[in-house]
């Protein structure tokens, strides 16, 4: 007996982390100041020390009787001098892994996974609680507790959602940092935001744009034979399609196949023509289509995403158009992906909060560059800057949702580090 209770103990003293707190002091004060549970874990290279931690956060910050969670924080420690690079994760944060930016201005990270997912999700998971309002409390209260420690420059950073998340946060409380660079991220002033549909007739040449929708027709036409290998090839990979069945799935697939196409930076030369054998077809379109994201196990995995693009940030929807004649499952001239979000149709939209995360980046302009692809049908939807003193949009040509720092052109790739460096006060 008396072991048993030795070997609880020494557990619990491994998932507190107080092993982890004794070569780095500064995590005793902030265990003070907050309810942590730290674990240390394999250390970075080129850090001191990295942690997993939980922090408990209230999924209400304004009615604090809804209750509480354990939001998932990963720490990078260098120096208690350096400054502090914080991710603003939009979705989950399974694993530790470096930024460019922490990299370039050697700066201490904190990786936040975002409320709702995986780790970060409350026991009594209430989707009311899933607001931008909410999301950016959390990030205001990690960084209040981590400025107890770190006295530094500030910098936040996101791609895509995470990069939307980096926006409404600084939007929110536009003090708490001193620079954001949000990655690929779009601001989307409705729920079918009708400029991701324009982009499509304009991204590219006549000749581009022409030849991904002749693989769409393409494909349809060839459903009598793609269909089963589809459904074959989705099933050895264990895609479950029972919500919506696979000829949905397949069609649907079609009409993502645009956004997917130029989102994540597919050249035109890999397109099959008309002569292409099926296999070779089906192989580009399973590649560039992305159908598991209408599979059960992707619902899943993004139903908190899907329910905050209904609510709050908006989204796109699907235009059959003239692909409709040769559609079984999908008839409607317009038709919105909200069917992945719990409660789908009956969600209302909240038009008010983009339109008041715009007004407030303006009235404040905070120190932001903001990067994007020029192929990136998210980029349709981008900050506009307009007016803003602070604010540099930097577009690399042509590029995709995968627009880097790094992977700029040499000269923008150098005015981006300069300036960061400049306004971090980093050599």
């Amino acid at each position: 007996m008396k072991y048993r209770i030795w070997f609880v103990f020494l557990l619990f003293l491994s998932v507190v982390g107080v092993n982890g707190q004794a070569d780095t002091p500064f995590l005793t004060r902030l265990s003070d100041a907050a309810q942590l549970e730290i674990t240390k874990i394999n250390t970075m290279p080129g850090y001191q020390a990295s942690y997993c931690i939980m922090m408990t956060q209230p999924v209400d910050h304004d009615h604090q009787q809804a209750g509480y969670f354990k939001q998932r924080i990963w720490l990078n420690h260098l120096d208690e001098k350096a400054p502090v690079v914080m991710v603003t994760e939009g979705y989950s944060a399974p694993n530790n892994y470096l930024t460019e930016i922490a990299k370039e201005l050697k700066a201490n990270q904190l990786i936040v996974e975002h409320r709702y997912f995986l780790a970060s999700t409350p026991i009594n998971k209430d989707w009311k609680y899933l607001t931008v309002k909410n999301a950016a409390a959390d990030h205001h209260d990690i960084i209040c507790l981590f400025k107890k420690v770190y006295k530094g420059k500030w910098l936040t950073t996101g791609i895509s959602k995470g990069g939307q998340t980096t926006l409404f946060h600084r939007a929110l409380y536009p003090k708490d940092v001193d620079v954001s660079v949000p990655y690929v991220a779009p601001i989307n002033l409705d729920r079918e935001d009708p400029r991701l549909l324009a982009f499509f007739e304009q991204v590219g040449s006549d000749a581009d744009r022409q030849k991904v929708k002749d693989f769409q027709r393409l494909v349809l036409e060839r459903k009598d034979h793609l269909l089963p290998l589809f459904t074959e090839q989705a099933k050895r990979k264990q895609w479950d399609y029972s919500a919506i069945g696979y000829e949905r799935a397949f069609e649907l697939a079609v009409l993502e196949y645009p956004f997917a196409f130029w989102q994540w930076g597919k050249s035109v030369d890999e397109i099959p023509d008309s002569l292409a054998s099926d296999a070779k077809i089906l192989a580009h379109y399973m590649n560039a289509a992305s159908p598991s994201y209408f599979s059960n196990q992707d619902m899943e995995k993004y139903e908190p995403f899907f329910y905050q693009a209904y609510k709050e940030l908006g989204y796109y929807n699907y235009v059959p158009g003239v692909l409709k004649p040769l559609m079984n499952s999908v008839k409607q001239d317009t038709i919105s992906s909200c069917f992945f979000a719990p409660g789908g149709d009956t969600l209302s939209f909240n038009s008010n909060t983009m339109h008041q995360v715009v007004k407030r980046l303006k009235k404040y302009d905070p120190k932001m560059i903001l990067i994007y692809g020029e192929y990136d049908p998210w980029g349709a939807t981008a900050l506009d800057i307009t007016g803003m003193k602070h604010a540099v949009k930097i577009v690399k040509p042509e590029g995709s949702h995968r627009a880097r720092i790094n992977n700029l052109p040499e000269a923008e790739k150098e005015e981006v580090w300069s300036l960061l460096r400049a306004w971090m006060k980093v050599k």
